[in-house]
């Protein structure tokens, strides 16, 4: 997980999603279940963009 000077956190490259949710997760205090829940539903859709993104990346520089 990478943490910029403003606290916000991400993926490491080519960190799972999994893996980065469960990191961020145990770098905070202790959570509730629903704060466990409220922080997946935030960063799933958020993940998917970065990691779709990506994608197209590589495919334009493949292509290229």
């Amino acid at each position: 997980m990478n943490t910029d000077p403003d606290g916000w956190c991400t993926p490491a490259a080519g960190q799972d999603v999994e893996a980065f949710i469960a990191e961020f997760v145990a770098s905070r205090p202790p959570l509730t279940g629903a704060e466990v829940a409220e922080l997946r539903a935030v960063f799933r859709p958020a993940l998917a963009k970065v990691t779709q993104r990506a994608a197209a990346e590589t495919d334009t520089d493949a292509a290229a």
